[in-house]
């Protein structure tokens, strides 16, 4: 897979700033019971930190990762609304399993607690 030179930094700041925005968004959100909190900063980060494979259709054939929500975007000027659902679902089926598994994980904890 051939990248440009500051992949990696790229996918950092990007990750850094994405972090930044989930910390943000919990500090307003504070006054909500967990799981409306969860459901929200959950859903946030799948959509920001999601990467799908972008192949160039350049002479190199390069292959990268970019954040799936942008290239939905970029793709809907192409394939019209069909790559904006097409990526919402894939974006709903990534949180809900990590909804369910964060919950799951609530629930255990808070039960054995309760022991």
């Amino acid at each position: 897979m051939q990248t440009f030179e500051l992949y990696g930094v790229a996918w950092l700041v990007y990750f850094i700033l994405g972090l930044a925005l989930l910390a943000l968004v919990s500090y307003k959100v504070k006054n909500l019971t967990w799981p409306f909190k969860f459901a929200i900063i959950s859903f946030l980060a799948v959509g920001a930190l999601t990467p799908e494979i972008v192949t160039s259709s350049s002479v190199t054939n390069a292959e990268t990762y970019a954040p799936l929500v942008i290239t939905s975007l970029l793709k809907a000027e192409v394939e019209g609304t069909k790559a904006i659902v097409s990526g919402l679902v894939q974006l709903v089926i990534i949180w809900g399993i990590v909804y369910f598994i964060g919950m799951s994980i609530r629930h255990f904890l808070t039960t054995r607690a309760k022991r």
